[in-house]
This record gives C-alpha cells, structure tokens and sequence, in this order.
C-alpha cells in the first residue's frame, strides 16, 4: 500500500468473527499456545492481532506484547482495547480523536494524537487555544501551531529554526503547501536547508506535486553532492520541467553513482538516452541484467529480444511435500535461504511438485542472482478460463506481490499471492456469496486468483490502461483517479515517462513500472505481443478516455 496519512489505519474496524483456519494441519483455532510456538516473525504479528479480535483475557493480551515483531498502529489500537491498563487506554483515546475533539484535551493527549496535518484542518481561532493547552509542556509543537495559526504562514516559516521548517512543510499535506507554501525560496535559504537530510523528503514533495511551480524553480541549482540519490534523480526532472537538459544530466551523473541496484542504474541510463538520444546509453542498457521497462524500452528499440528469462522450470503432478497454504512452514524455508552458509542447491532441488514451483523459482532466484529473470506460470489449471491478456496482468501483478507465494503475508497483513487486504478479502467474499468464508482461505492459489480476477475485473471498469489498473491495485482506485484529474500523464515532452518518475506515492511509483515490465513478459509469453512504446503512448490520450466516471 501507498504511503498515506496515519489516520487511514482507524478506519480499518472491521471484526473478524470467523476464528476457524481453514485446511490447516497446525492449528484449528488460534489459540495462546500456538501463539508461543511460533516464531517472533511479521507473520506471527498477523495471528496476534487476529487473537487480539477473540474473546481473550487482558493479562493473555498484555503477555503477548513481548513477542511482536513490528508494532504497527492497528496491531497497537487491538492490544489498547484488550489491555485494561490506564496508559494504554489513553493512548488509544488520543490516537482516535478528530481536530476538534482534541480543543477539550490535557497537553499530553494532544502530544500523543495530535499532527500537524491535524494542524491544518482546524480554524485560526481552535489552533489558539491548542496552542494555550500546551505552550508549557511542549514548546516546539506550540511554535509550529503558531506558524500555521498566523497571517502568513510561509513568511514565518523561513524565520524559524530549521527543525521547525521541516516538521511543518514536510507534514502539512499537499492542498496547504499548494495554498500557502507555494512561494519562491531564496537561493542561500534552499543551500541552507539542502545540508539536512531531512531536505530529501523535502525534495520529493515539492517535484512531485505538479502545482508548486514557485519551489520548484527555487530547486534549479542546488548542488546536489551531499543529498541522496534519489534526490538527485528527483531534481533532474525537475530540471527537465524547465528545459535544463545540460542540469539535468548533471543530477543524473550523481544519482547513478550513489544508486546500488540496477534498477535504478538502469533508469538513469534510459533518461540519459531520451536527453541526449545518444546510442550508446541505449546499447549500455540493452546489456542489463535486469528486466524492467527501461531495459525492454531498449530491447524494443533495438530489436533485440531479451536472453535472460526462464520460464520453463520442470515439475511433476505430485503431492507436495509441504504444505503450501501454511505460512510457518514458508517462514521456515525463507529462514534457511536467508542462512548466508545454507546450500540454496540443494533447498531448490528439493521442490518436485508442481505446487511448489513458486518456492523453487524463489530459491533460484537466490541461487543465480542477477543471471536469470523467472517468470513461471503456477496454478495454470486456475487461469485457464480467462482471456490471454487477464491472464497476463494477474501473473503480472501475482509476481510482484508475492513471487507466487500462496502464503505471503506483508507488514500491512495482505494475505496470499495476491496480497488481498482483510477488508477487501471479506468484501469480495461477502459480493460473491461465499459461505463460510475465512481469511485463511486466502493462502489458497485457486481462491486468490479467483479473487483478484473479481477486482482486477472492477478496475478495468473503471480505468483502461493496465499500468493505472497496477495503481489503483496498489493505492487504491481513488488515489489513481486523483492522479489522474491532477494533471498526471498529460501530452507534453517526455510524455508518459516524466509522469511515471513522478508519481507522489514513493511505492505506486515503483511498482507501477515493475508490474508494467512483468505484464509486458507475460504478455509476450501468452502469444500476445505487444509493441512497448506504443503502450505507453497509450497513457497520455486525452483526460476522457482514460478513466470512466462511473
């Protein structure tokens, strides 16, 4: 999921009160004692706060605390209405207050809950008097509130201690920095404020929120040296807004020296060609290791198909000898592969069925890192009666979720291959009239194909283009369509590329262009041959053909 204000979490309330697992040989229930023989893990975190829904004492609750892995704020809200303590309760009171509701609170509850995009919601009038309640005990917050309580905001934000600076522009949201930030800073000021790290943030804000003309103008001549690569990469699209080719290869030169993966290597190559059209950055990238849309783009231009996939693996139709729906038993194959001294050989010869192709091509992945690309095709039986290109975007969308894995489950607790949230889960499962229905089912490949098929098949309702599909399946169709009425992917120079570099969602932005690489694979795999710049010249028809408003 993409990054997203902390009061999101709140609204995720919905009670799970089917508590059996499903096809599970370990467990039936979950229950304190299968609790404690599982591993501290993000998987174990999940079950935990499944428990935390069952009708289980405070002390049980309390216990457990000790054995999380990584306390998230919804984990957290489950532990505070199980735990009968004081400070807990509080703290849970504090998380779920609106703005207004905190005009009525103690300095401390407004520290704990209290944001300064909350800051931005309330009237001049209401942040006085939360200024009032907390002016002795928490000082710097006061200071900001005073700031955004004033007359002119940007003025006495560029007056203040750079603390204050970016604990306020990088947290008041986009629609207040569109309306009151939006100003020129001066050149000393940004040289001032680019020695802090906190400037990083700062950077991608301001270039990727396609309203703030005035800063990113103040953003043309920074030097870059001592931010991150990122940064970097940020500020030469920025350049090339303002037609500062020459200042944007410069960024590109020190993004690709502080850049690690081929990845983003890669992409700096590609906009070095599109810059300068010199060859030579094309003939460099068509040499990559990697299989990503800048490295095809190149392949496609060259007419050079890619030499490095592999999606034949062998199996046969038996048994497996794991239990592929269990994700302790994963958990515990993922543990040895991670072992530097474990012999990764032997882990991926020992997966002969069919059913265990995913942990197979996973394994040697590991094993042949940086040679070969696996794109296999596991459940094939469960596809077989959708059309080629469905087939292609769930494969698509199935391999950068999970790599297959029917039991994956992320930190956010999205469950199975295709990496369903609970709450969609149960909602898909509710549409389609499925009985007894349970989250585990989920860790099932026939289930979370069927189900994915179900969503993907909305989203193509709403939006046509198979890279907005990924976005809305990672953001959420709202944030997609916002995108769009934004002014994203709009006909211009260095259209559709510039847009794709400059989603605001850090992960939609990354993986829009791995699920585009892979569904381009796929594509090609199923018969379906696709012409890569002509996808993507697709992206940026006008605003109405894009999305429906229905």
């Amino acid at each position: 999921m993409p990054e997203q204000n902390n009061r999101q979490f709140f609204f995720i309330k919905i009670a799970i009160c089917l508590l059996v697992i499903s096809n599970l040989s370990f467990s039936k229930v979950i229950t304190y004692k299968f609790l404690q023989s599982k591993p501290k893990s993000i998987y174990k975190d999940y079950y935990i706060w499944r428990y935390l829904d069952q009708n289980i004492s405070s002390n049980n609750a309390f216990s457990l605390i000790s054995e999380v892995k990584s306390m998230n704020k919804k984990l957290f809200i489950r532990f505070a209405r199980k735990i009968n303590k004081k400070v807990y309760k509080k703290v849970l009171k504090c998380y779920m207050l609106k703005p207004n509701e905190f005009l009525k609170q103690d300095a401390d509850c407004i520290k704990i809950g209290f944001s300064i995009y909350d800051g931005t919601k309330l009237s001049k009038e209401k942040l006085g008097i939360i200024e009032h309640i907390i002016k002795d005990k928490y000082k710097k917050l006061d200071k900001s509130l005073k700031i955004l309580s004033s007359n002119t905001p940007f003025k006495m934000l560029l007056k203040a201690k750079k603390d204050i600076f970016f604990n306020i522009f990088n947290n008041v949201g986009s629609k207040y920095r569109q309306k009151w930030l939006n100003k020129t800073i001066k050149h000393n000021k940004i040289l001032l404020y680019s020695k802090n790290q906190k400037f990083n943030k700062t950077i991608k804000l301001i270039v990727t929120n396609l309203k703030l003309k005035n800063l990113q103008k103040s953003l043309l001549d920074i030097n870059g040296s001592n931010l991150s690569a990122q940064s970097n990469f940020f500020l030469a699209m920025n350049s090339l807004k303002f037609n500062e080719n020459k200042k944007a290869l410069q960024y590109l030169d020190i993004a690709n020296k502080k850049y690690y993966f081929r990845f983003d290597k890669d992409k700096v190559l590609f906009w070095k060609y599109l810059i300068s059209n010199n060859l030579e950055f094309l003939y460099t990238l068509s040499k990559s290791f990697d299989i990503n849309i800048y490295s095809l783009y190149a392949l496609h231009k060259l007419g050079v198909q890619p030499k490095n996939i592999v999606n034949n693996l062998t199996c046969v139709n038996t048994k497996p000898k794991i239990n592929i729906e269990n994700p302790f038993e994963w958990l515990n194959i993922l543990d040895k592969l991670n072992n530097k001294d474990s012999n990764k050989t032997k882990i991926a010869k020992s997966f002969k069925s069919c059913d265990e192709l995913p942990f197979k091509a996973f394994a040697l992945e590991r094993v042949n890192y940086k040679r070969y690309n696996y794109f296999i095709q596991p459940y094939k039986k469960y596809l077989n009666s959708y059309s080629d290109d469905k087939k292609a975007l769930i494969l698509a969308i199935a391999r950068q979720e999970s790599r297959f894995i029917p039991t994956s489950i992320s930190s956010s607790y999205a469950l199975g291959m295709m990496q369903f949230m609970p709450f969609l889960a149960k909602a898909i499962a509710k549409q389609e009239k499925i009985k007894d229905f349970k989250l585990d089912d989920m860790f099932k490949p026939k289930i979370a194909y069927n189900f994915s098929y179900r969503h993907i098949k909305y989203l193509q309702r709403k939006l046509k283009q198979p890279l907005f599909i990924a976005y809305a399946y990672n953001g959420g169709i709202g944030f997609t369509k916002r995108m769009l009425k934004n002014g994203f992917f709009q006909k211009g120079k260095f259209e559709p590329y510039l847009s794709m570099e400059l989603i605001p969602y850090a992960q939609s932005r990354r993986y829009g262009k791995k699920v585009m690489a892979n569904y381009l694979i796929y594509s090609n795999l199923l018969g379906e041959h696709i012409n890569i710049k002509s996808l993507f010249q697709k992206l940026i028809q006008p605003s109405h053909n894009l999305y429906s408003q229905k």
